[in-house]
């Protein structure tokens, strides 16, 4: 089967894979769109842009962040932002996507939000001259010590208020109600949309599965997200145990045709 071109492939799922590895499986497995995964080729930026570039790689966003912080001021949100900015403008991609980042302890979330609004403004000018749009990934709250947004909803209100697009993470939104309507009164805001499944009951901090082999109404979900309008692409990122012992080409390779043999069906 082949693969729809909607779908693209993040490194992230090969998570203890060099740039050349993800290369070389992309040209095996005849994945042309990719998610770029900064963390993958940090210690030689040029160097990795070069390589994506001339494996003739479409990046379909750039995957950047993690660590810096982006609610102290408008100058060093720029400076944290920047250097993905860059690396996405060089890719071609149209746009970066960046968890919301630490707080300090105690720190209420609204103070966080509005905080996360007021010092985007240089950043987005500055994404915006390059041909670039930022957008915020909603995380998991086992992971807040990188970002405060774990919701559809709350990402959907400070994507607003700061004037950046969203990630949409569904490994961390699936269990949110009224998912429909939020679909359909933010669906300008997606910049991309990641797939990845989860068994109910298991662990919840990185311990994705296969699209199929998990408990959320995948179909469900995607099928409301493309009623929505959504026209961007779908972006396998698996990550966790299940997923190391199946090994990652096994594990890709079904997430690939679980999403192409119902886009086929369905007519996208």
């Amino acid at each position: 089967m082949g693969i729809h071109k909607r779908i693209s492939f993040n490194p992230i799922s090969t998570w203890n894979w060099t740039l050349d590895q993800d290369i070389a499986f992309c040209k095996a497995r005849g994945i042309d769109v990719i998610n770029a995964t900064f963390l993958k080729f940090r210690d030689d930026v040029d160097a990795g842009i070069a390589a994506i570039l001339a494996a003739g790689l479409k990046s379909c966003s750039l995957a950047g962040g993690g660590t810096e912080s982006f609610i102290e001021s408008e100058e060093q949100t720029l400076a944290g932002l920047k250097p993905y900015i860059d690396a996405a403008h060089a890719l071609g991609a149209p746009s970066i996507y960046v968890v919301s980042g630490p707080t300090p302890p105690r720190m209420p979330t609204d103070d966080a939000c509005a905080a996360f609004a007021k010092c985007m403004g240089t950043a987005n000018a500055y994404a915006a001259e390059r041909g670039v749009r930022i957008a915020i990934e909603n995380n998991s709250i086992t992971t807040r010590d990188t970002g405060f947004l774990h919701t559809l909803a709350s990402a959907a209100d400070v994507a607003r208020a700061a004037d950046v697009g969203i990630c949409l993470e569904l490994q961390n939104c699936w269990y949110e109600p009224g998912l429909p309507r939020l679909f359909r009164d933010n669906v300008d805001l997606f910049t991309c949309v990641q797939v990845s499944d989860f068994l109910v009951g298991e662990p919840t901090k990185f311990n994705r599965r296969v699209p199929g082999d998990g408990s959320i109404p995948l179909e469900w979900i995607i099928g409301h997200l493309l009623d929505a309008g959504y026209a961007g692409y779908f972006d396998v990122e698996l990550l966790g145990p299940a997923i190391e012992a199946e090994g990652y080409e096994s594990a890709v390779d079904r997430s690939i045709d679980w999403l192409t043999e119902r886009f086929v069906r369905w007519g996208v």
